[in-house]
């Protein structure tokens, strides 16, 4: 009775999930196979370390907490740790102010990467570097930290100078 639904989906049994636009959710998320993004979360999502996973966040989403998978896609808005095993993708429009965990990385031109990016063989497993939630300290942006509006800041760049060294893109 059962049997036969596993043995017709079987060759393609990975489950597709949807947060769509107009939602928003609070809490831990844990997900197998595919997961979109297109709302809000706060919390951390995460799935089985060499599962196969992927988690898409789309370009109007937005996520607050860590995530854990082996592929990330991030084409939204991202603010925490993200360890991915196989491979992290920040697109044009997308946002990550956290640390990356991965073996491969793709920044296209125009995303903004606000943290450090540790690249190791089996990133996705061990323990975190810092607690959840913890800013991304000393971190080397891709471009102007704030998207270009920051309007109450000294034209002479007193303010800040010394929390980023030379390195530091200024707006």
């Amino acid at each position: 009775m059962f049997g036969r639904a596993k043995t017709e989906a079987d060759p393609a049994m990975k489950e597709i999930g949807l947060l769509g636009t107009d939602t928003k959710f609070e809490g831990a998320i844990r997900f197998t196979g595919t997961l979109r993004i297109d709302g809000v979360v706060v919390g951390n999502i995460s799935s089985e370390p060499g599962s196969g996973s992927v988690l898409i966040i789309n370009q109007q989403a937005t996520v607050q907490g860590d995530i854990v998978s082996d592929s990330v896609l991030i084409s939204g808005k991202v603010e925490g740790n993200v360890r991915a095993q196989e491979r992290v993708e920040i697109f044009r429009s997308g946002l990550l102010k956290g640390d990356v965990f991965t073996n491969d990385i793709m920044i296209e031109g125009g995303a903004e990467f606000q943290g450090y990016c540790h690249m190791a063989n089996g990133a996705g497993s061990g323990a975190e570097s810092r607690p959840a939630g913890a800013p991304a300290r000393g971190g080397r942006p891709s471009r102007a930290p704030n998207g270009g509006g920051d309007a109450g800041a000294p034209a002479d760049g007193a303010a800040g100078e010394s929390a980023g060294g030379p390195d530091s893109a200024r707006a």
